[in-house]
């Protein structure tokens, strides 16, 4: 009886992580995809250069799709050399732990839960690097008088583009 139950509990949990791949196309928003693929985004939120050289797109994921489990999430994808180099996902809204699915079950990140700091109301952070991809996720909680407020954040970033713009950031300074 206990092997069904779990089985079940199983398939159950595990259709409820795949829907969210089946029901949001995530597909363009890569590591390595061509600003081209970006022509809708590009008419309907404005495509900005925020530093010399990067180009960003910073648009509401109801744009892609209108699953319930994910609204809210706004996307944040940049561009070097108009290939995407950075995607960061940011959710204030439901605090379902969306990003950490869509982190495991789209882009196979492979995080494992910490569910001592998930029990104790902590902030969690993990980071996987995977063939030159770095996979980050944060899910931060008030405390105090914020508590109540969290901040659920998935970056995935080029290895070899991470530091690019603090880089130039600086040059700039140093030009003022």
């Amino acid at each position: 009886m206990k092997k069904l139950f779990f089985y079940f509990f199983g398939l159950y949990f595990f259709l409820q992580t795949y829907s969210l791949a089946l029901n949001c196309d995530f597909n363009k928003f890569k590591i390595g995809k061509n600003l081209s693929n970006f022509e809708k985004e590009k008419i309907a939120f404005m495509l900005g250069e925020p530093v010399k050289g990067i180009k960003s797109i910073t648009l509401p994921v109801e744009f892609i799709c209108q699953d319930k489990k994910i609204k809210g999430t706004i996307i944040s994808i940049f561009f070097i050399d108009d290939k995407v180099v950075r995607i960061i996902f940011q959710n204030q809204i439901i605090q379902n732990r969306v990003l950490f699915k869509l982190a495991n079950s789209f882009y196979k990140s492979g995080f494992k839960k910490n569910q001592k700091l998930i029990d104790k109301n902590e902030p969690e952070q993990y980071a996987i690097e995977k063939n030159g991809i770095y996979h980050l996720y944060a899910n931060l909680r008030g405390i105090n008088e914020n508590t109540g407020n969290f901040l659920e954040i998935l970056e995935i970033v080029d290895k070899k583009h991470e530091d690019v713009s603090t880089k130039q950031l600086i040059i700039e300074e140093e030009n003022e």
